[in-house]
């Protein structure tokens, strides 16, 4: 008889991009696993072939949307969930869902995309930029919560049994932040499918697009710094082009001038075809991983990626992949004025990354877990 499976994902509420895609990854890996989360938004078109299971906080009236106001209720709403039925759960979690509570007889393995951003990585640049820390009373209670937070962040991480993380990268944060050895990494998938050029490609692309430009893919927030990006273009007057949506949108929208092209969120087909036409794919943040990189890199578009994020661990030698040393403008400028200088004529897909396509990623996955359960088994 097949173990039964769950899987734990700290919230479904955004448009499909890196994380979620490893979700439904997972779904082809265990496609009778439920999917519970904190809050569930229709938005998350995506998440249509999951059966979804929320918490109390989804009865909390535009909690899907406004869930970082709800942040210091997260974590009861995790450990409320009762998964006892389950013989494995798998958290898939950069926040609280590997917070859930087990029993011994249970295996429970998070895939760990990342520690808790805003309480560890980038806590300082939280705490300057966001509302409630620049009121002084605020500004204390606002510190209580992020202390009790980490603690029980803390706690949280001792929760599963095996930790997987997406990159190396990752790997290391645990080590530091949580001093919890974690297994090999397992990196995040992407999907041959997505990555055919379009016939007709014209007929997808925006009609005010311009005929030359950079490209960034991302959700807007801070960390991604799409913000050097958009500087970084300006100084050399070049057009930039921006797919994504994010909390980060408006305050990058005050600093953009003419030349800079948000598009939102787009289909796949027509991120394609704009991938096509790009002079080169800009990431100057540091990724937790950054499957874009993987799949610009096969699509033979020049990237810039930084030293640092997980992705570079795969492509940081081949040709057509220039690697940011600082989070600088000045080096994202030095980077660009390279590209331009030099053709880079992006060396055929390696077979390396090929064992990181979907099913692969897919199978790899399933062969992981059934073995921890079947090492879980004969200890018990």
């Amino acid at each position: 008889m097949k173990p039964k499976v769950a899987l734990v994902y700290d919230r479904v509420n955004t448009a499909y991009g890196g994380a979620e895609k490893v979700l439904l990854a997972l779904h082809k890996a265990f496609p009778n696993a439920p999917l519970y989360t904190s809050v569930y938004h229709p938005r998350a078109k995506w998440a249509n072939i999951f059966e979804i299971k929320t918490s109390f906080l989804q009865k909390i009236p535009f909690a899907s949307k406004f869930h970082r106001l709800l942040v210091p209720l997260m974590p009861l709403a995790f450990e409320s969930f009762d998964l006892s039925e389950y013989d494995i759960i798998i958290s898939i979690t950069s926040a609280e869902a590997k917070g859930v509570i087990t029993q011994p007889h249970q295996l429970h393995i998070c895939y760990l995309l990342t520690p808790t951003r805003y309480l560890y990585s980038h806590r300082a640049h939280y705490e300057q930029t966001n509302w409630p820390f620049k009121i002084p009373i605020l500004r204390f209670f606002s510190q209580k919560i992020f202390d009790y937070l980490t603690w029980w962040d803390q706690v949280a991480a001792q929760r599963p049994d095996i930790i997987i993380p997406i990159s190396n990268l990752v790997k290391d944060r645990a080590k530091s932040y949580y001093h919890l050895d974690s297994a090999d990494p397992i990196y995040p998938p992407f999907d041959p499918d997505e990555l055919t050029t379009p016939a007709g490609v014209e007929s997808y692309l925006p009609y005010y697009l311009p005929k030359e430009f950079y490209l960034v893919i991302s959700r807007l927030v801070p960390y991604k710094r799409i913000d050097l990006a958009i500087q970084a273009s300006q100084r050399l007057n070049k057009k930039i082009v921006i797919i994504g949506t994010g909390p980060q949108e408006s305050e990058l929208k005050k600093i953009a001038n003419q030349n800079t092209y948000f598009l939102g969120n787009v289909t796949n087909i027509q991120r394609q075809a704009i991938i096509s036409q790009a002079q080169a794919i800009l990431m100057p943040g540091v990724e937790d991983f950054g499957i874009t990189a993987i799949e610009s890199f096969l699509s033979k578009k020049p990237i810039i990626l930084h030293q640092k994020s997980g992705a570079a661990e795969l492509i940081k030698n081949e040709a057509g992949v220039i690697l940011l040393q600082k989070l600088s403008i000045n080096n994202l400028v030095a980077a660009l004025e390279k590209i331009a200088s030099l053709e880079f004529k992006n060396s055929s897909p390696k077979k390396k990354l090929a064992k990181y396509a979907i099913n692969d990623f897919t199978k790899r996955f399933q062969t992981t877990v059934f073995k921890f359960y079947e090492q879980q088994k004969g200890r018990s």
